[in-house]
């Protein structure tokens, strides 16, 4: 997903063209790299409403979420 490109002046590897924002959220850097020069960035993609109303995800049908109605009182 991310890529990578060498930077001369800081002699590490720096991201070039990340995610758009709107489609995913950075989460934090790889924290087993053995070198400060190959972690990775890690991403997690972004949705504005619940997965299970994704059609992309669940095509066929009602959700496959236990759901049930709750009476208080």
């Amino acid at each position: 997903m991310p890529e990578y490109a060498p930077d001369a002046r800081l002699k590490i590897k720096k991201e070039v063209n990340p995610p758009p924002d709107v489609l995913y959220m950075g989460l934090g850097w790889d924290e087993n790299g053995e070198d400060e020069t190959l972690k990775k960035k890690h991403y997690r993609q972004f949705y504005n409403d619940e997965l299970e109303n994704n059609k992309e995800y669940f095509p066929n049908g009602p959700s496959p979420f236990n759901s049930y109605e709750l009476k208080r009182g």
